[in-house]
């Protein structure tokens, strides 16, 4: 039985569509679990509601346009 290799960008063969395909899904998937994860972060933190979208829009005051500023220089 041979042993499978770990698909990494630095070993697939290039010129194997098969090879290709499987670090294609693998990398995909990945990112769509770390997606989902970062997701789930901000909705914990509440900044995203249930369907994905923002909280609110409003800066922090430091950050609105006439806010008096002191950088510390």
């Amino acid at each position: 039985m041979p042993i499978a290799k770990r698909l990494t960008i630095e070993n697939v063969n290039l010129d194997d569509d098969c090879e290709l395909d499987a670090l294609d899904d693998r990398t995909i998937a990945a990112g769509m679990e770390r997606v989902r994860a970062e997701g789930d972060e901000l909705r914990r933190k509440g900044m995203l509601d249930g369907h994905g979208k923002l909280q609110g829009n409003s800066l922090p005051p430091d950050m609105k346009e006439d806010a008096e500023r002191d950088f510390g220089g």
